[in-house]
C-alpha cells in the first residue's frame, strides 16, 4: 500500500499551502472545466431532444390518422369506436385544423386554429393542463383559447383574482376571418367575420405554439372550414410511445383503404435525427477538451519522473518493484480524474441552475436578443439529466487520466536504480 500513500503525498504535501501542489491544481482544474463543458452540452441537448419529442406529442399525439390526399375523414365517430378496440390504443380524439386570420382591435394575426372535442382531446394530450388563464370547461362554439404570446401580441388582457388565479375579464373578443370565406365571395354572399370571446389563454413552452396557436371547438372548426359533419384526422395515445411504429400495423388494419395512420416519429423524424447526431458530435468535440487536459497532465509527470530521478533510483535500491513505482504514478492520474470528474459534476450542477442568469448576462452583454425563443423556439433553456452520460463521461473522463499518467509512468518504472541516482 505504500506506493499509493506516497502517491498522495506527492499529490497532496503536507508542507505546501491547503496541501495542495501545483501539478494537482492545475491538473484538476484542467480535467473540471472539460468534464463540466462535456456534461453541460450534454445536459442541455437531451433537454432539447425530450423538449422536441414532448412538443411532437402535445402536437401530434402518438398516432396521427389522416387521409394522404389531403381530404377530410367522414364517420370518424364510428372509426373512433374501432381504434378504441384496438390492443394497447389508450384514447381516440378528432380533429380539424388550419389557418385563419384573427383581429382583435386594429391588430391583425395568421394563427393555426385547432378544433377539438376538449374532454376527448385532453385524455390524447394535456390540453388542460396549458391552460393558464380562464377554464377549459369555458370553451364553446362561441369562445376561444388562445396561446399566451398571441394574446401579448393582440394586446389581450389578463388579470388575477383575489384567490392569486389567472382570470381573462370577460367583453374581449376577437374577429376570425376563415379562408372559406372566399369561396362564400364567389357565390355573390359577403360573409362576416365570427366573433369569439376569449375565455382562456394556454400556455405550452413551446414558443412557435404560443404565438401562433388558437384553439376553438370541433364544431366551430367545421364551420370555418366547411367540413360538415367531417374532420382532419384522429388522434390517438398508446400505452407506449416509444412502440408508436410497431402498433401501425394493427391499426392500419382496421383503418379504411384511404386512411393511413403515422407515428409521431416519422412525422419528425429528420429532425429528431439531425437532433441525436448534433448531440453525438458536440460529445466528440467536447471530450477533446478532456483529451487537452490530459496532455497536460502526462507532461507535468513527465517533469516529475525527471524531476524525482533520484527518487525513484532511492526507491528501487531500498527493494522497490517496478510495478509499485509504476502504481505511484499511474495512482496519482486515477485520483486527479477521480477528483476532477467530481469537481466537473458539481460544476456542472451549479451552471445549470444558473443557466437563465448566465443566458440574460450574455444577451445584455453582446445585445443578440433573446436566441432562446427566436431561434430554438423555447421560453427558456430545457435540461435533462440522463444518468448513461455521467456514466460515459465518468469512465472516459478516468481512462483518459489514466493512460496519460501510464507512458510518464512506465519510464519511471523502467529506470534502473544505479542510472537514476547517475542521473541526478
Amino acid at each position: 500500500m505504500w506506493p499509493f500513500f506516497l502517491a498522495l503525498k506527492q499529490l497532496f504535501p503536507p508542507d505546501k499551502p491547503l496541501r495542495l501542489s501545483a501539478f494537482a491544481v492545475v491538473s484538476i482544474i484542467g480535467v473540471a472545466v472539460g468534464v463540466c463543458s462535456l456534461l453541460v452540452v450534454q445536459t442541455v441537448m437531451n433537454g432539447y431532444a425530450c423538449e422536441h419529442r414532448e412538443n411532437i406529442q402535445r402536437m401530434y399525439g402518438h398516432v396521427v390518422v389522416k387521409n394522404p390526399s389531403g381530404h377530410a375523414v367522414g364517420n370518424y365517430k364510428e372509426l373512433a369506436q374501432t381504434l378504441g378496440d384496438v390492443p394497447g390504443v389508450v384514447a381516440v380524439s378528432p380533429f380539424a385544423e388550419g389557418q385563419v386570420m384573427v383581429k382583435h382591435g386594429n391588430i391583425p394575426s395568421l394563427p393555426f386554429v385547432r378544433g377539438i372535442d376538449i374532454d376527448q382531446e385532453d385524455k390524447v394530450v394535456p390540453v388542460k393542463k396549458l391552460i393558464v388563464a380562464g377554464k377549459a370547461d369555458d370553451l364553446d362554439d362561441d369562445r376561444v383559447i388562445v396561446g399566451k404570446v398571441l394574446a401579448q401580441e393582440l394586446g389581450i388582457e389578463w388579470d388575477i383574482d383575489s384567490e392569486g388565479k389567472i382570470f381573462v375579464p370577460a367583453g374581449q373578443t376577437v374577429e376570425v376571418y376563415s379562408p372559406t370565406m372566399i369561396d362564400d365571395i364567389d357565390e355573390g354572399e359577403m360573409p362576416l367575420p365570427v366573433e369569439l370571446e376569449v375565455c382562456g389563454i394556454f400556455e405550452s413552452g413551446y414558443y412557435p405554439a404560443d404565438q401562433n396557436t388558437i384553439i376553438v371547438t370541433l364544431r366551430r372548426m367545421q364551420d370555418f372550414y366547411h367540413l360538415g359533419k367531417r374532420v382532419h384526422g384522429l388522434r390517438i395515445r398508446i400505452d407506449d410511445p416509444e412502440r408508436a411504429v410497431e402498433y401501425l400495423p394493427r391499426i392500419n388494419k382496421v383503418l379504411p383503404a384511404q386512411l393511413r395512420a403515422i407515428s409521431w416519429l416519422q412525422i419528425n423524424w429528420n429532425f429528431l435525427q439531425a437532433v441525436q447526431f448534433e448531440k453525438t458530435m458536440l460529445f466528440f468535440l467536447m471530450f477533446i477538451v478532456t483529451i487537452v487536459a490530459s496532455f497536460s497532465i502526462a507532461s507535468t509527470l513527465f517533469s516529475a519522473v525527471i524531476k524525482r530521478s533520484r527518487e525513484i533510483g532511492i526507491i528501487g535500491a531500498l527493494g522497490g518493484r517496478p510495478w509499485q513505482i509504476l502504481g505511484i504514478f499511474v495512482f496519482q492520474g486515477v485520483v486527479v480524474g477521480v477528483i476532477g470528474y467530481a469537481c466537473g459534476c458539481g460544476l456542472t450542477f451549479w451552471i445549470v441552475a444558473c443557466r437563465d442568469n448566465i443566458v440574460r448576462f450574455i444577451n445584455s452583454l453582446f445585445g443578440s436578443g433573446d436566441m432562446i425563443q427566436t431561434q430554438y423556439l423555447f421560453s427558456q433553456i430545457p435540461v435533462h439529466y440522463s444518468l448513461e452520460d455521467f456514466v460515459v463521461a465518468g469512465i472516459f473522463t478516468i481512462g483518459i487520466t489514466t493512460l496519460a499518467a501510464l507512458v510518464p509512468a512506465i519510464l519511471a518504472a523502467r529506470k534502473r536504480p544505479a542510472e537514476a541516482m547517475r542521473t541526478e
